[in-house]
């Protein structure tokens, strides 16, 4: 889950009127634990590395067409077998 799933699940629990209040509040309590974990999970400059990688697999494929039109091949071959 990321930090926007959180904040919408978390709006959803606060506006929650047919919820007992002690679950309100440890559901809450449980949410705001999983924003910390996935604050600490996630160093800034997260979404720099990732442009990187995309761009690096973008490299490669204009490189290596025959490599990546052969694994696009062979995943949807195990795909489709339930692999």
């Amino acid at each position: 889950m990321n930090n926007e799933q959180l904040k919408q699940l978390k709006a959803m629990v606060e506006e929650a009127g047919d919820l007992p209040e002690a679950a309100k509040v440890r559901l809450l309590e449980i949410l705001g634990q999983q924003e910390a974990e996935v604050e600490s999970s996630q160093p800034e400059g997260a979404s720099e590395v990732q442009g990187k990688l995309l761009s690096s697999v973008e490299e490669f494929e204009a490189a290596h067409p025959e490599a990546t039109s052969f694994m696009g091949r062979l995943a949807t071959t195990l795909a489709n077998m339930g692999i």
